[in-house]
């Protein structure tokens, strides 16, 4: 599979309301406020079974619930900080599931940027839970299955 690059995104949050009129047959079952990532492009796929890395991290996302994240306040801080994460690879040339040597180094990059880079991109003293205090480390770190590396 190949995963090009992609940013910005688009970050929204979901609601059945209306979902009668979708032409589907029942109510999905995606909990009401998560977070849902979209290319700027509103595309999904780059081709016939080429998911992009929004599929994965939405995935990921919709499974926060069961995974130990049942605040819809967690799946916005989790999303905000994939989202950040994907963006700042994107602008340096690196995919999601890029290789595990130029990962380390969009890192290792990104570590430099969130502690001494624009005031905006800061790590600020205040904040809480891991999705502000270590937000690359809340993130699905694998191949496109989200099956860990090692």
């Amino acid at each position: 599979m190949v995963f090009l690059l992609s940013a910005p995104m688009i970050l929204s949050f979901f609601s059945s309301r209306g979902w009668e009129s979708w032409d589907v047959e029942h109510r999905p079952l995606i909990p009401e406020r998560m977070p849902v990532l979209v290319d700027d492009d509103l595309r999904f796929e780059d081709g016939p079974a080429v998911p992009r890395p929004t599929v994965v991290v939405n995935r990921w996302l919709r499974e926060l619930p069961a995974s130990g994240a049942p605040a819809p306040s967690s799946w916005e801080n989790y999303a905000r900080a994939v989202k950040e994460w994907m963006e700042f690879l994107a602008e340096h040339g690196v995919g999601l599931f890029d290789s595990r040597e130029r990962l380390k180094a969009g890192l290792s990059r990104y570590a430099e940027h969130r502690a001494a880079g624009p005031l905006k991109a800061r790590f600020a003293a205040t904040t809480r839970g891991p999705a502000h205090e270590h937000p690359v480390a809340v993130l699905p770190v694998g191949d496109a299955r989200g099956v860990r590396g090692g």
